[in-house]
């Protein structure tokens, strides 16, 4: 992955205290993604969390599987130190990676070992080609009957569609953060970090998923351009 703008300290700090808490249905979306797993892996003993940001995801997994252990992995060290502060006191459950998953992630873990891998709004910073490898690299990594969970911003099926999107997303923040539309507005569209993003359509994404050989590879909650998918190896 090239150098992003989620290395500098001021972009992931506004990110975590101004937009992670105001991403519509972000409650809706953990839920889904612990039905899908918990449908599928009853006690998952070994989680990881790619682009784990502050440990959110993992510390949701920890909380609902007192047995499992998590491994945290992320490019921005400012999100890393966010993380091993956000999960001190699961700290002897958690290893913490400072490293750019899109070389890869087999010194992660080794193969067929993973019962449960995760993603929050990470793997949309890679080009296609690089999402793919990744998506790859988690199937392979997973025990059979392992289960991949990506909650992820996707890409709108039109330009149109973008804009609807923009405008909610704009006023649930505006909402979160008792601000202004008008300044939130001006604040999402000239933000740095715009330009790491790589979207790509959501239904293109899950036919990748089942090339590769995931099972029961769907989108399992989809609001705009946020949605919750994956599948089961």
């Amino acid at each position: 992955m090239k150098r992003t703008h989620w290395q500098r300290k001021d972009v992931s700090e506004h990110y975590l205290e101004q937009v992670r808490g105001g991403i519509p249905y972000g409650p809706d979306q953990t839920k889904m993604m612990l039905n899908v797993i918990n449908h599928f892996q009853t006690s998952p003993r070994t989680v990881i969390d790619v682009g784990c940001g502050n440990g959110f995801l993992a510390e949701i997994l920890l909380q609902m599987y007192p047995r499992a252990s998590a491994i945290l992995i992320d490019h921005s060290e400012p999100m890393i130190d966010a993380a091993k502060e956000h999960m001190r006191q699961y700290k002897d459950r958690c290893e913490f990676l400072l490293a750019d998953f899109s070389h890869g992630l087999k010194q992660v873990s080794t193969i067929d070992s993973v019962d449960c891998i995760v993603s929050g709004f990470a793997i949309h910073h890679l080009p296609d080609e690089q999402k793919q490898r990744v998506y790859q690299q988690i199937y392979d990594l997973l025990a059979d009957g392992g289960v991949f969970i990506n909650i992820e911003h996707v890409a709108s099926a039109t330009p149109q569609v973008e804009a609807l999107h923009d405008q909610l997303f704009i006023h649930h923040l505006s909402t979160y953060n008792n601000r202004h539309y008008e300044d939130v507005e001006q604040e999402y569209h000239e933000r740095p970090d715009k330009e790491d993003n790589i979207l790509q359509r959501v239904d293109i994404q899950v036919d990748w998923l089942r090339d590769i050989g995931f099972q029961h590879a769907d989108c399992f909650f989809k609001w705009m351009e946020l949605s919750v998918f994956g599948g089961v190896k």
